[in-house]
């Protein structure tokens, strides 16, 4: 009978647990790797996402501009009433600054535009913070009124 010492068996133990180790850690590499695959295909996504929502909200503001001048053309031929040349001038102003915008908007890249809003965030942070407030109001009542309960 082969008796193997307590030193033969820990050596045993050892190299079993040096390959288990090993085993661990290609396994832990694979899945990294995995992980960092599927980060990258998610962040692609969402910037995907992110500049489509950017170009449906510039052609949003164009279209609004665009409104706005079929409102002032409204105002300068008399359809809306008389006395109305000081108003389509007005309309026409914000129609050009809506489009200026709508432009920046288009042109930027998401990362600018994140970068931005955070510097206006730093920059002002109770007008944000005065936004934020704003904005968890009106979903709340949004979501009030559409819930069936009518006080």
């Amino acid at each position: 009978m082969n008796k193997k010492t307590v030193t033969d068996v820990a050596d045993d133990v050892g190299s079993a647990a040096k390959g288990t180790m090993a085993k661990a850690a290609d396994i832990f590499d694979d899945v990294k790797g995995d992980v960092t695959a599927l980060a990258g295909k998610a962040g692609a996504s969402a910037k995907s996402a992110a500049t489509t929502g950017k170009d449906k909200a510039a052609s949003a503001l164009h279209d609004l501009a665009d409104v706005a001048r079929d409102l002032a053309n409204k105002l300068d031929d008399g359809t809306l009433g008389s006395n109305t040349a000081k108003a389509a001038s007005y309309a026409r102003k914000a129609a050009d600054s809506v489009d200026r915008f709508s432009d920046k908007v288009k042109a930027k890249e998401i990362e600018d535009i994140t970068n931005d809003a955070r510097d206006a965030v730093r920059n002002n942070p109770a007008i944000a913070i005065g936004a934020a407030a704003l904005i968890g109001f009106a979903l709340a009542r949004f979501l009030k009124g559409g819930s069936g309960d009518r006080a």
